[in-house]
C-alpha cells in the first residue's frame, strides 16, 4: 500500500513540477548530446572516410622504386605475408593549354582491383587515346586534350599518343580533397587528374605499385589497429626490397651489358662504315680535284686558243674592215671612174665626130698641103737643079764653080726655082747676070727652102697635130677603153672583193660564233669547275665535318660507352620507397581534422557537460529543499527514508536518464552529421556520411549525468532526512540578513532607493543561488566566448603567418645536378626579371631536433644574406613584439618548436640529419610562428656548427608589390621553365589550403556557439524558474503590499540583470582562461593557434548572453503574473 502511494506521489510530483522535470531532462539531454555528439564526431569522420576508401578499394600501401617496378616485383610483393593484392600502375605529369591558360595534368592508368574511379558522367576509357578527366576541371565530354611534356622529353616517350579524347568525368579516391598535390613542371601545382587505359602508356616498367593489406578493410582507417596492421605489412615489404633491388640491379646490368655490347658492335660497325665512307669521300674528292685540275688546264689551254683565235679574228676583222674600207673606197673610185668614164665617153662621143671631121678635114688639108709641099719641094728641086745647071753653066763659062761660092744657095732658097723657073731662060746668056741670077736664085732657093722647111715644119706640125689629134682621139679611145677595162677590172675585182669580204665576214662571224660558243663552253666549264670546286669545298668541308662529326660521334659513342660502363659500375641497388596512405593528397589532413575534433571533444564538451550537470544538480537540490515539509510529513507518517528518497531519486533518474537517452539519440546523429557535412567543403567526393552510435560515449555521458544528478539528489535527501519530522514540517528559517559591503560605502548606499537596496541585499542573502547563477551564466558566456575565440585564434594564423611573419612569395628549388655556374645563370635571369622584386639564396632541409627525450622534425633554414632577411622573415617575440636579428652567435627557433622541445633562449638542442652525426645548436631567440617548425641560421653560424659551407638548394623570392596570386604564378611559370629549376613552392598555395581547412571549421564553431547559446538559455530559464518558485511567498507579499505586476517583475528582473552582468564579467575572465586551455589542447603539433580573442567576439558573446537573459525574463514575466497572492500567503503550519 505504501509503495503504491509512493509511486502515485511520484507521478503526481512529475505532473506538478513538469516544467522542472522537462528543464532537467532538456538540460541533461543538451549536455549529453553535446558531449557524446562532439566526441562521436571523430570516430564518425573516420568511419565515413573508411567507408569511402573501402567502397573505392583504396590501396593501403604505395611503393615506388628509383629504377621502376617490374611485374616480377609486383608478383614478389603479392606473395608477402599479409598482402591481399598487389598491382602495378603508371603515372606521369603533363601540361595542357586551354583558353590561354596552362593546366598541369596528372595522367594515371586505370587499375583493375584498386583505387576505383567513380564515374560521374560518361564512361571509363577503353582504348588508347581515350581518357576520363577530373570532374573538378572544366573539360567537356568529346573534347580533345593536347598534352605537352613541360620538359625536353617528348610526350610520346611516355605515352603512345599526345592527344586524349575525353569520354568521361569522375573522381578518384587518390584525391579526397580539392587539392591535387604538387609537381615539378608548369606552375608546380597539379590542376587535376586524367585516367587512361594502361595500354596508353609506353613504358617498360611500372612507375609505382599499390598494395592492399589483407584484413585492413575490416579495420577503420586512421585507427591504431589499422595503422599497426598496415605498418607490419609495410615492414615486410621493405624487408624484401633489398633482395628485389639486387635482382633489379642484376637485370639492369645484364640488359645494360647486352645493350652495351650491341652499342659497342654498332660503334665498331659505325667506325668501319664511317672510315670506309670517309675514304670513299676522300677518293672522290681526290678524283674530283684531279678532274678539276685537268679541266682547269683545258680551260687555260682553251682560253689561250680562244685568245689567239680572238687575236687572229681581230686581225682578220681589221684586215676585213680595211678591205671593206678599201672596197668602199674602190666602190667610190669605181663610181667616180664610171662617172668620169661616162663623162669622158660622153665627151669623147660628143667630140669624136667633130674631131674625126676635123682630122679628116685636117688630113685632107694635109694631103693638099703635102701636095703643095711636095710641089713646092719639087719646084725647089727644080730650082736647085736649075741653079746647078746654071752653075754648071756658069762654071763652064768662068771656070768657077758657082756651088763653091755659094754652096748652100740651093738650100737657102729651094723654092726659088719654083718661083722663077724660067729665069735662066730669060737671062741665059749673061754670066754676070747668070751669077747674079744664080745668087738670086740661090737666095730664092734659100728662101724657098726656108719657106718650104717652115711649111714642112708646119706640115709636120699640122701632121703631128693631126697625128696628135688622131693619137689623142685614139688615145682617148684607148684611154676610154683602158678606163673601161680598168673599171671593168676594178668592178670585177670589187665584186670579187665583196664576195671575199662577205665570205670572210661570214667566216669571221662563224669564227666569232664558234669562239663565243667556245667562250660559253669555257665559261660553262669555268662555272662547272667553280661548282665542282664549291662541291669539292663542300665535300672537303663535309668530309672534314663528317670526319670531325664522325670522330665526335665516335668519341661521344666511346664516351657514352665509357660512361655507360661507369654507370653500370655505379648501378646501385634501387632505392625503394614504401608509403602508407599518408602519401595521398590530404589523406592525413582528413585524419588530422578528425583528431582536431577529438581534441575539441576532450575539452569543450566536458565544460559544456559540467555546466549542464551543475544546473541539473542545482535543480534537484532545490526541489528536495522545497519539499522538506512534505518529507517531514511522510517521515512522521512512518515512511522509511528509502521510500521517501526513492521518489526524488526516481524523479532525478527518470529526468536524467530520459535526457541522456534523448541526448544520445539526437546528439550522436545530428552533431557528427553537421560537422562531417561541414568538412565536405574540403572533401566533396565522399558520397555518404556515416554516423553510427558510439555506445562508449553514450554510456560515459549518461553515467556521468545520472551519477551527478543522483548523487546531488541523494545528498540533499540525506541532509533533509537526517532531521526530525517536527523540524522538517516547519518551514526553514529565513536567511539572516547581513549588512552588505556596499552599505559601508555611504555616499553610494544613501543615494539608492528601496528597490535597489532590496535587490542588493537579496543577491547577497541567497549566496548559493547567487554563485550558482553566476557560475551558470558565466559558464555559458565563457563557452560562447571560447567558441568565438577559437574562431579568432584559428582564422588569424593564416593572415599572421603569411602576411606578417613570412613576407616572401615562395621558394625556387634547384635540381640535384645543378652546377654553380647554372645557379649563377638563374640568379642573373632573376635579376633581369621585372616580375621579381628581390631574391635570396637559402638552404631548406628537414632535420630532427631533439632535447633530452623529446624529438621533433623541423625545417633547417640557412638564409644566404642576413642583412636583407627582414624582407623575407619578420623575427619577433609574440608577446612583447620585440624584433630579433639573425646573428652568427646562435639560431632562431619557432615558438611551437621550442614549446614541444621544452627549451628557452640560451638553451642548446641537438640537430641530426639522417644518419649523420648530430650537432649542437644554441638557441639565440624564440620567434612567433604558427605554421610548421623552423630553425634559422646565418651562413657563418651554419659553418661554425657543421664545419662546412652551406650548399644552397633553393632561392627565396618576392614578386613585385601588389601582385595577385595569378600574377605570382605566371611569373613562377617562366622561372619553372628554366632547366635549373626542379619546382616552385608558393606560400599562397599553403595559405589557400590552410584557409580551405579552416573554412570547414566554420560550421563546427557555429555549432559550438549555438549550443553554448542554447545552454545559456536553458540555464537562465532553469535558474530563474527556481528563483521564482523559491520566492513565491516573498513575491506574493509584494503584490499584497500593492506592487503592480510590472513592479514585481522589475524587482526580480533587476536581480537577474545584475546577475547576468556579473556572470558575463566572470564569463569573460573564465572564457579567456578556458580559451587558452582549449587552444593549447586542440592544437596539433604542426601548428600553433593564435592566443587572441578580438573585441567583436566579446561583444557578440555579451550581447547573446544579455539577449538570452532578456528573453528569459520576458518568459518569466508571465509566470510572475500567475502567482496567486492568497495561496502563497496561506499558513504552512
Amino acid at each position: 500500500m505504501a509503495r503504491k502511494i509512493t509511486r502515485k506521489n511520484f507521478y503526481m510530483e512529475i505532473r506538478r513540477n513538469f516544467g522542472r522535470f522537462i528543464s532537467i531532462l532538456f538540460i541533461v539531454a543538451l549536455g549529453v548530446a553535446f558531449f557524446s555528439g562532439i566526441r562521436a564526431s571523430e570516430p564518425s569522420m573516420r568511419i565515413t572516410g573508411d567507408a569511402y576508401f573501402d567502397e573505392s578499394d583504396l590501396m593501403d600501401i604505395k611503393a615506388v622504386s628509383t629504377l621502376g617496378i617490374t611485374k616480377e616485383d609486383v608478383s614478389a610483393v603479392g606473395n608477402v605475408k599479409g598482402v591481399g593484392k598487389a598491382e602495378g600502375a603508371y603515372s606521369a605529369d603533363f601540361l595542357n593549354i586551354k583558353n590561354k591558360k596552362q593546366y598541369v595534368l596528372h595522367v594515371m592508368s586505370a587499375m583493375e582491383d584498386m583505387n576505383k574511379i567513380t564515374v560521374r558522367e560518361g564512361r571509363m576509357p577503353e582504348k588508347a587515346g581515350e581518357c576520363l578527366v577530373d570532374d573538378q576541371m572544366n573539360y567537356k565530354i568529346g573534347e580533345t586534350i593536347k598534352l605537352k611534356s613541360g620538359t625536353d622529353d617528348k610526350v610520346t616517350d611516355t605515352l603512345k599518343t599526345d592527344e586524349l579524347k575525353v569520354v568521361g568525368k569522375g573522381n578518384s579516391p587518390y584525391y579526397i580533397s580539392l587539392s591535387r598535390g604538387s609537381t615539378t613542371i608548369g606552375t608546380g601545382t597539379i590542376s587535376g587528374f586524367v585516367v587512361v587505359p594502361e595500354k596508353t602508356f609506353d613504358l617498360d616498367v611500372y612507375t609505382e605499385m599499390y598494395v592492399q593489406v589483407a584484413g585492413a578493410k575490416d579495420l577503420t582507417a586512421y585507427t591504431k589497429a589499422y595503422k599497426e596492421k598496415v605498418k607490419t605489412v609495410q615492414k615486410r615489404i621493405e624487408a624484401i626490397t633489398e633482395e628485389r633491388g639486387k635482382i633489379r640491379k642484376s637485370e639492369l646490368e645484364d640488359k645494360a651489358n647486352e645493350k652495351l655490347a650491341k652499342a659497342q658492335k654498332k660503334l665498331d660497325d659505325g667506325k668501319a662504315e664511317s672510315k670506309q665512307k670517309l675514304e670513299d669521300a676522300k677518293k672522290q674528292i681526290t678524283d674530283g680535284e684531279t678532274q678539276v685540275s685537268q679541266a682547269k688546264e683545258k680551260i687555260a689551254s682553251g682560253k689561250s686558243q680562244i685568245a689567239a683565235a680572238k687575236q687572229t679574228i681581230d686581225t682578220k676583222q681589221k684586215e676585213l674592215d680595211q678591205a671593206k674600207k678599201t672596197y668602199q673606197n674602190g666602190l667610190k673610185e669605181l663610181s667616180q671612174g664610171k662617172k668620169q668614164y661616162e663623162q669622158g665617153k660622153a665627151a669623147y662621143d660628143s667630140q669624136y665626130a667633130e674631131a674625126q671631121a676635123k682630122i679628116q678635114a685636117g688630113e685632107e688639108g694635109l694631103v693638099t698641103y703635102r701636095a703643095e709641099l711636095d710641089k713646092g719641094w719639087a719646084g725647089y728641086q727644080t730650082l736647085l737643079n736649075t741653079i746647078e745647071a746654071l752653075k754648071a753653066q756658069a762654071a763652064g763659062g768662068s771656070g768657077q764653080n758657082p756651088d763653091q761660092e755659094n754652096p748652100n744657095q740651093d738650100q737657102e732658097n729651094p723654092n726659088q726655082d719654083q718661083e722663077n723657073p724660067n729665069q735662066d731662060q730669060e737671062n741665059p746668056n749673061q754670066d754676070q747676070e747668070l751669077l747674079q741670077k744664080i745668087q738670086v736664085m740661090e737666095l730664092q732657093a734659100q728662101e724657098t727652102k726656108k719657106t718650104l722647111d717652115a711649111k714642112e715644119q708646119d706640115y709636120q706640125t699640122q701632121k703631128a697635130g693631126l697625128d696628135a689629134a688622131k693619137q689623142k682621139l685614139a688615145s682617148g679611145k684607148a684611154e676610154l677603153d683602158q678606163a673601161k677595162a680598168k673599171l671593168d677590172a676594178s668592178e670585177a675585182k670589187l665584186t670579187s672583193a665583196a664576195a671575199s669580204i662577205e665570205s670572210g665576214q661570214k667566216q669571221l662571224d662563224a669564227g666569232k660564233a664558234e669562239l663565243k660558243a667556245q667562250e660559253q663552253t669555257l665559261q660553262n666549264g669555268e662555272t662547272e669547275i667553280a661548282q665542282n670546286e664549291a662541291k669539292l669545298a663542300d665535300a672537303r668541308k663535309e668530309y672534314e665535318d663528317g670526319k670531325e662529326t664522325s670522330e665526335e660521334e665516335i668519341a661521344k659513342g666511346e664516351k657514352k660507352l665509357a660512361d655507360a660502363k661507369e654507370q653500370i659500375k655505379k648501378i646501385k641497388n634501387p632505392k625503394w620507397y614504401v608509403y602508407n596512405r599518408s602519401t595521398l593528397v590530404e589523406y592525413d589532413g582528413f585524419g588530422e581534422n578528425a583528431n582536431r575534433m577529438r581534441a575539441i571533444g576532450k575539452v569543450f564538451p566536458v565544460m559544456f557537460f559540467l555546466v549542464a550537470a551543475l544546473i541539473s544538480l542545482t535543480g534537484m537540490t532545490r526541489m528536495v529543499e522545497e519539499q522538506r515539509i512534505e518529507i517531514g510529513t511522510m517521515k512522521a507518517l512512518g515512511y522509511g527514508n528509502f521510500s521517501i528518497a526513492s521518489k526524488y531519486l526516481g524523479y532525478a533518474f527518470l529526468a536524467t536518464a530520459g535526457g541522456s537517452i534523448l541526448g544520445v539519440l539526437t546528439g550522436e546523429k545530428i552533431l557528427p552529421y553537421i560537422i562531417i557535412y561541414a568538412y565536405e567543403i574540403m572533401y566533396p567526393h565522399i558520397p555518404k556520411i556515416y554516423v553510427p552510435y558510439h555506445m562508449s560515449y553514450a554510456v560515459m555521458a549518461s553515467a556521468a549525468s545520472i551519477v551527478c544528478t543522483m548523487g546531488a539528489t541523494l545528498a540533499s535527501c540525506y541532509k533533509e532526512l537526517a532531521a526530525e519530522p517536527a523540524v522538517l514540517m516547519r518551514p526553514p528559517a529565513p536567511k539572516k540578513g547581513r549588512r552588505v559591503f556596499l552599505e559601508r560605502i555611504g555616499f553610494i548606499w544613501k543615494r539608492m532607493n528601496f528597490t535597489w537596496k532590496s535587490t542588493i541585499r537579496n543577491l547577497m542573502r541567497y549566496k548559493k543561488r547567487f554563485f550558482m547563477t553566476i557560475f551558470g551564466i558565466g559558464g555559458c558566456m565563457a563557452l560562447m566566448l571560447v567558441g568565438y575565440g577559437v574562431k579568432d585564434s584559428v582564422y588569424e594564423i593564416a593572415d599572421i603567418q603569411y602576411d606578417e611573419i613570412q613576407l616572401y612569395d615562395g621558394h625556387i628549388f634547384y635540381k640535384d645536378d645543378v652546377t654553380k655556374t647554372e645557379k649563377e645563370e638563374l640568379k642573373e635571369y632573376l635579376k633581369e626579371d621585372t616580375d621579381i622584386q628581390t631574391y635570396m639564396d637559402a638552404r631548406m632541409q628537414s632535420v630532427t631536433a631533439s632535447k633530452e627525450n623529446k624529438k621533433r622534425s623541423v625545417y633547417q633554414c640557412v638564409l644566404g644574406n642576413p642583412d636583407i632577411v627582414g624582407k623575407y622573415e619578420d623575427f619577433h617575440d609574440r608577446k612583447t613584439k620585440e624584433s630579433y636579428k639573425l646573428t652568427d652567435n646562435g639560431a632562431i627557433v619557432s615558438e611551437k618548436t621550442a614549446k614541444l622541445l621544452n627549451v628557452k633562449e640560451g638553451d642548446t638542442i641537438n640537430l641530426k640529419d639522417g644518419m649523420a652525426k648530430g650537432v649542437t645548436v644554441k638557441i639565440a631567440h624564440i620567434c612567433e610562428n604558427y605554421m610548421g617548425h623552423y630553425i634559422y641560421f646565418t651562413p657563418q653560424y651554419y659553418k661554425k656548427v657543421y664545419g662546412k659551407t652551406a650548399e644552397y638548394n633553393c632561392i627565396m623570392f618576392r614578386a613585385k608589390d601588389g601582385y595577385s596570386e595569378e600574377q605570382v604564378k605566371k611569373a613562377g611559370e617562366k622561372i619553372l621553365a628554366k632547366d635549373q629549376v626542379l619546382t616552385i613552392s608558393y606560400l599562397h598555395d599553403i595559405k589557400d589550403q590552410l584557409d580551405d581547412m579552416l573554412a570547414s571549421l566554420n560550421l563546427v564553431i557555429i555549432v559550438l556557439i549555438v549550443s553554448a547559446g542554447m545552454l545559456a538559455f536553458v540555464v537562465l530559464y532553469n535558474l530563474n524558474s527556481i528563483n521564482i518558485t523559491e520566492r513565491q511567498r516573498e513575491l506574493a507579499t509584494l503584490k499584497v503590499l500593492g506592487f503592480y505586476d510590472v513592479e514585481v517583475a522589475e524587482y526580480v528582473f533587476r536581480e537577474n540583470i545584475l546577475l547576468t552582468l556579473i556572470g558575463a564579467f566572470v564569463g569573460v575572465i573564465f572564457g579567456k582562461v578556458l580559451h587558452l586551455f582549449v587552444i593549447q589542447t586542440v592544437e596539433v603539433d604542426a601548428a600553433m593557434f593564435g592566443r587572441s580573442i578580438y573585441l567583436p567576439s566579446y561583444i557578440y558573446s555579451f550581447l547573446f548572453t544579455i539577449g538570452f537573459s532578456l528573453f528569459v525574463n520576458w518568459v518569466m514575466y508571465f509566470k510572475l503574473k500567475k502567482i496567486d497572492m492568497v495561496e502563497s500567503l496561506k499558513s504552512i503550519e
